[in-house]
């Protein structure tokens, strides 16, 4: 779990002071490996996800001095998760023929 000082924005109206926003950043595993027994690419991917989140409540000032509640999430733990793997189009082995 990371973390950044930012000024939440909400329809016009901002946080009195910067908070504390958590989010999940890493590397996980990826492979892309040939099978000869299913003769094509298994791919294998996994990112980097939050897995428990909480609820924190901020007070944000408005333009015109007005003052709003606002929710927002909070990480609290990430990992590793699988992922649908995105297949991109790979060009095809070309074969020459032989004369």
């Amino acid at each position: 779990v990371r973390s950044e000082e930012t000024v939440i924005e909400s329809n016009g109206c901002n946080s009195t002071r910067p908070l504390n926003l958590t989010y999940c950043a890493g590397h996980c595993g990826s492979s892309s490996r040939y099978s000869a027994a299913a003769n094509k690419m298994m791919h294998n991917c996994e990112c980097c996800q939050e897995t428990r989140t909480s609820q924190k409540e901020a007070e944000l000032a408005c333009a015109d001095g007005s003052k709003v509640k606002h929710l927002y999430t909070v990480v609290e733990a990430c990992r590793c998760t699988p992922a649908e793997c995105l297949l991109q189009a790979t060009p095809k082995t070309q074969r020459r023929r032989r004369r």
